[in-house]
């Protein structure tokens, strides 16, 4: 680890009855420090404010968070950035009352150096054994209740493949262990709908706004023999950008539709 705060003091020891640590009542974000500079700083912000605003939890200063961020990230060429916001210290018991303000924290971290390789070659995507269960009401929040993807990775650790599809128990395609999905068929890009589970990931959406006049692009539904004879593939977040997809399921993908994703939203990054 490179840096880490809380509250703005470099400190890296928390209360025991921190309420991220007890319950999980918190949000986070991780973006990708390039050149001294955080990639879309104002959506990370953006998702933290909305996540915090569902969820109940007391804003923070951001203004102070941005400055923060801004400060450290000039240190780096590569890095990734980490913000968790929990709805501060309370007692035993779910019961939010006495907690008066949250509690932020910020690291900075190494870039993963594997990235680079894969983005050239493609990675291999396999199907989790464990599927994610149904949650409306967080649905879409990268809130910090992550054990199915801590099992969904643990299953991966003991695998072959560089990540796993995963499904809800409805059976419907949702994401990989830590990233959004796109698939590429019949000339349309389709990715998952998000309203009954899964991350709604920024990079997601930044593609889905940015690509939408040069491509066809569908949110659906998708069950995984939607995914049968596919063209193209890739998953996304905002610290690997677009990795394409070279095998699924035994499908050789074509990885040439991906990298011009990766190219369209280079410039607006």
């Amino acid at each position: 680890m490179y840096y880490q705060s809380i509250n703005g003091e470099q400190e890296q020891y928390l209360s025991i009855n921190n309420r991220g640590l007890g319950y999980g009542d918190g949000v986070f974000t991780t973006a990708k420090v390039a050149n001294g500079k955080i990639h879309l700083l104002s959506a990370h912000i953006e998702r933290l404010t909305n996540s915090c605003n569902k969820l109940n939890i007391p804003l923070p200063n951001f203004s102070d968070i941005i400055a923060e961020l801004t400060e450290v990230a000039n240190r780096y060429k590569l890095a990734v950035a980490k913000i968790i916001i929990t709805a501060g210290d309370g007692g035993r018991g779910y019961s939010r009352q006495g907690c008066s303000s949250s509690n932020v924290i910020i690291t900075f971290h190494t870039f993963p150096g594997h990235y680079s390789t894969l983005h050239q070659k493609g990675i291999k995507l396999g199907v989790s054994t464990l599927k994610i269960g149904i949650n409306p009401l967080t649905a879409g929040i990268k809130h910090l209740n992550r054990l199915e993807q801590v099992l969904i990775r643990q299953e991966l650790d003991n695998r072959n493949e560089d990540d796993l599809l995963v499904l809800n128990y409805l059976n419907n395609v949702i994401e990989a262990t830590a990233a959004n999905v796109f698939w590429l068929k019949n000339n349309i890009w389709y990715t998952p709908k998000l309203d009954e589970s899964g991350v709604e990931g920024l990079m997601r959406n930044h593609i889905l706004q940015n690509c939408s006049n040069k491509y066809e692009m569908s949110v659906v539904n998708a069950k995984l023999s939607d995914l049968d004879r596919i063209d193209a593939m890739f998953i996304c977040n905002s610290v690997m950008g677009v990795m394409p997809v070279r095998t699924f399921e035994k499908q050789k993908l074509s990885l040439i539709p991906c990298h011009e994703i990766a190219e369209l939203i280079k410039d607006v990054m």
